[in-house]
């Protein structure tokens, strides 16, 4: 009978066995010739000896230990901000809980998550106090795909994440998002452009494109067509961390590479921008930063930290006069605006660059919900039209 743990290859004898699922061919250094099979065979048995310890060490390696080990190996697989995502949870949240409890990949169980995910709920906060169920969620998901990876190597049969309950949360009560009328967009842009505020142009984009800041400050000139007046996203910056924000990606999603129609005022504002920028350039000669961002901060060099412009838009609406509103509360003004005038929601949907019409309507659309007087008129007229037919109608 032919031994199947034994080939030959190359003119060498080769030990065959499944390893982590897949067929692996590794090399005894012993040619394939005649004498020399029995040799052979004990090299092999000692391969397969050496990789089933492997094996086992593998499935006996503690929960936290693998966690690090995956984190780095995703560093070349996701994006640079979703590894930063993973990276911060994991060692705020689930190292801290598990490391004194030491537990091995072969110990873990369903219920083992579940009680952790209790925790979260009622102590789950650094300061005290438990997390919500969206931060829950995110933390579980962050262990879902750990340790799916781990069960498609082999080193766990089952993933008892999948298995594993969260408790119930009360519904969260969302909080309203503020957005801006028309006429307040149109204060804070006036206000902007007569204290030559450096974030203008930024304002300017982000109110008349509703492009999402990532987008924004990723933009580069060559991604803006004054001929044929139009914006084109084609990447992003995100992050927090310093070796992050400087890094530029794809687009969130394959609709998120658009382009954009750019109104009169915009290319204007863009122009001008250019032409201070060119200068700026000009007087600083060599001194003046190399980079080719249309947005930047007040010394000419993009923004390395991208919470900082959230900051100097904060202080200008403060100044303007206006209610505190975000810059992604920027993005649902633009939504909704555009949706109380009757553009459709497929048509806001491309602008805003979602995948789904479905996207724009839960997140961004803020619709009425007080019934309209004129359609309960409408309603009884109705009716009431309909009582007169019947007065009318003969008796049979």
């Amino acid at each position: 009978m032919p031994d199947k743990n034994l080939q030959i290859k190359h003119g060498k004898y080769y030990a065959v066995f499944q390893y982590r699922g897949k067929t692996k061919w590794v090399n005894t250094g012993i040619e394939a010739k005649r004498g020399n099979k029995t040799a052979a065979k004990t090299k092999r048995d000692e391969i397969l000896a050496c990789y089933r310890k492997l094996e086992t060490d593998e499935n006996d390696k503690l929960l936290t230990d693998y966690l690090v080990e995956w984190l780095n190996d995703m560093k070349n697989v996701l994006k640079p901000s979703t590894c930063e995502t993973y990276d911060k949870l994991t060692r705020s949240k689930i190292i801290p809980y598990f490391a004194p409890k030491e537990l091995r990949l072969r110990e873990l169980t369903p219920k083992i998550f579940t009680e952790y995910f209790k925790y979260l709920k009622t102590d789950g906060k650094n300061s005290g106090g438990g997390l919500g169920v969206k931060s829950v969620k995110n933390i579980r998901c962050v262990l879902s795909v750990a340790l799916e990876d781990a069960r498609i190597n082999k080193l766990i049969d089952s993933n008892p994440v999948t298995d594993s309950r969260l408790p119930t949360f009360e519904k969260d009560i969302k909080k309203e998002v503020t957005t801006y009328t028309p006429q307040q967009v149109r204060q804070l842009l006036d206000y902007a452009k007569k204290t030559d505020s450096h974030i203008y142009v930024f304002l300017v984009l982000v109110l008349f494109t509703g492009a999402r800041k990532g987008e924004l400050l990723a933009l580069t000139w060559e991604d803006v067509d004054f001929e044929k007046g139009v914006l084109r996203i084609n990447k992003s910056r995100t992050g927090t961390r310093a070796n992050v924000t400087k890094l530029v990606t794809k687009p969130k999603t394959e609709s998120s590479n658009r382009e954009i129609p750019l109104a009169g005022e915009v290319l204007t504002a863009l122009a001008e921008e250019k032409a201070k920028q060119e200068e700026y350039e000009r007087s600083m000669g060599n001194c003046a930063p190399k980079n080719n961002y249309v947005i930047r901060t007040i010394n000419g060099t993009p923004y390395s930290n991208l919470s900082a412009i959230n900051r100097v838009v904060n202080r200008l609406t403060e100044k303007a006069g206006l209610p505190h509103c975000t810059i992604h509360g920027f993005r649902h003004t633009v939504a909704s605006i555009l949706d109380n005038n009757g553009v459709s929601l497929q048509e806001i949907s491309v602008l805003l660059g979602h995948e789904n019409v479905g996207t724009t309507e839960k997140i961004y659309i803020h619709r009425n919900r007080k019934a309209k007087p004129e359609n309960i008129s409408l309603l009884e007229n109705i009716i009431n039209q309909a009582d007169e037919n019947n007065k009318n109608t003969p008796d049979s």
